[in-house]
């Protein structure tokens, strides 16, 4: 339901390490305190000392790239990336991804996505704010919508998440779920099913939401797993007494695995869910395609209440940085679970580059080339995994 991060062309310009990237952080001191804490830091106001002593690094960088959504887009961005002061350098580290994006199609994309471990990761906050000005695409719901049910609409959304999770077992975390969203509708295609206004969503509105959310997290490395599993759980109630417009549940299963079967080869799978009941509007229904799951497929080409996705990955070195992947992928959406049916399956298939820019946290940059079943086809270049 959420953008991708793009990024392309990435450029390391400060690292923690140095004294360079030292005065540049206490620069940007006040608003990573802010991210952490949830709201800015007050004029004067100092981190606290285990903010100002860790282990850290810091990238910025400009970047090209395009993607089916957007064509050809630009924009800045950085990753902070840190551990606390006496933090074992095998613990996971923080990190907080801020990015601002235009693109071709007058696109505008502003986003923060913060991810805090604390007290030696007995606790893990997550979250994800953004900003859209978005002229996008809709065919209708379902899975079987035809080429010519195109029409065009511009969305002006707000969207967060906010996840507060506790380690209770080794590996596992649970919590609650927070997530808010605001909804406007811009110019939409004469006669088309936007512009009526009778689909929900098409004139906009709140979506507001609770629940709970579970984690189960072996992964080796977080940025780049080789061993292990990442499992991620959450069911959220939307309505009136929240706050929102409509009233609907979402149920979320992202199930993820990983191996190395020699050397640096790793096999990688993902089965990637999502079970929407009750009145939802049109924009938080399942949807297929996009850079992280069914790439070769336009972000929202089909979607229904259900979705149901698998695809795996054969992670390989090539030379120095470089590596390579090849992937395949199969999904659909449907109004209900006695509507899947295999020959309406999408599958998509690609291959794709690898480039280590980061070597002491394992951070990668990503060129993707996907195609669809139906002909269909995307380029995907981002920072990080597609999962």
């Amino acid at each position: 339901m959420y953008q991708p991060e793009p990024a392309i062309l990435w450029y390391r310009i400060g690292s923690m390490r140095s004294k360079r990237g030292a005065r540049l952080f206490a620069l940007l001191a006040p608003l990573i305190c802010g991210l952490v804490r949830g709201g800015p830091a007050a004029a004067g106001e100092e981190c606290p000392d285990s903010l100002r002593e860790r282990s850290s690094s810091f990238v910025a960088l400009p970047y090209v790239y395009y993607t089916p959504e957007t064509k050809l887009a630009f924009g800045g961005g950085s990753v902070y990336s840190f551990r606390f002061a006496g933090a074992p350098s095998a613990e996971r580290p923080s990190n907080v991804r801020v990015a601002l994006t235009y693109t071709q199609l007058h696109q505008v994309i502003l986003a923060a996505k913060p991810e805090v471990y604390l007290l030696r990761e007995r606790w893990f906050f997550s979250g994800y704010y953004g900003f859209y000005r978005y002229p996008d695409r809709f065919w209708g719901i379902g899975g079987d919508t035809p080429d010519e049910a195109e029409e065009e609409y511009e969305s002006n959304d707000f969207e967060s998440y906010t996840n507060a999770q506790k380690r209770v077992l080794p590996g596992l975390y649970a919590g609650v779920r927070q997530e808010y969203r605001y909804l406007s509708i811009g110019e939409t295609s004469p006669g088309g099913m936007l512009s009526s206004g009778t689909l929900p969503g098409s004139r906009g509105g709140a979506v507001s939401g609770l629940g709970v959310i579970a984690s189960y997290d072996t992964r080796d490395h977080v940025y780049q797993p080789s061993t292990g599993f990442f499992n991620q759980c959450y069911a959220v109630f939307f309505g009136s007494d929240l706050g929102g417009d409509f009233t609907f549940e979402v149920l979320s299963v992202d199930l993820r695995w990983y191996r190395r079967v020699f050397g640096s080869h790793v096999v990688a799978f993902q089965t990637f869910d999502t079970f929407v009941t009750g009145e939802p509007p049109f924009q938080m229904l399942s949807l297929i395609g996009g850079s992280y799951a069914m790439r070769g497929y336009h972000l929202g080409r089909y979607r229904d209440r259900h979705m149901l996705t698998a695809q795996a990955e054969y992670r390989f070195p090539v030379r120095w940085r470089f590596g390579g992947v090849v992937f395949a992928g199969a999904g659909d959406v449907a109004p209900t679970l006695d509507g899947f049916r295999l020959d309406r399956v999408k599958y998509g298939f690609g291959c794709g580059v690898r480039f280590l820019f980061d070597t002491r946290e394992r951070i990668h940059a990503r060129l993707d080339a996907g195609f669809g079943r139906d002909g269909s086809a995307g380029v995907y270049a981002m920072v990080l995994e597609a999962f």
